[in-house]
């Protein structure tokens, strides 16, 4: 059975491209959103296996949005997207308890294998 997914990053570029590239790996994308209000309203409704959130957006971070989702279920699983390769923000991601960090340009490979350990 396929993985279904939830794509959030505030480029709609990336979301269509990285989502594109995940269908291609039998993921089946199921929403896409653009800030962290929508993360969390997007992750409530739908469910999905695994959520793809890139950290700084407008409109609520995907920091933000990852300590909602995880008040909501402790085990969602939950893949941040980031540019930002800081020791800062891996630190603040791994205290969040998320299940893989990507960092972009993504290399479909590792999301792959994150994918993988779900």
């Amino acid at each position: 059975m396929k993985k279904t997914a939830i794509v959030v990053d505030d480029e709609p570029d990336i979301v269509d491209i990285f989502s594109d590239l995940l269908k291609e790996r039998e993921i089946d994308v199921i929403a896409k959103g653009c800030n962290g209000k929508e993360a969390i309203d997007l992750w409530t409704s739908n469910k999905p296996d695994i959520l793809f959130i890139d950290i700084m957006m407008p409109d609520g971070t995907g920091t933000h949005a990852i300590k909602k989702i995880r008040k909501k279920n402790k085990n969602a699983f939950i893949i941040a997207v980031t540019a930002d390769d800081s020791g800062e923000t891996e630190e603040k991601l791994k205290d969040l308890n998320v299940n893989g960090i990507a960092y972009k340009p993504v290399d479909m490979d590792k999301i792959i294998e994150m994918v993988n350990t779900k």
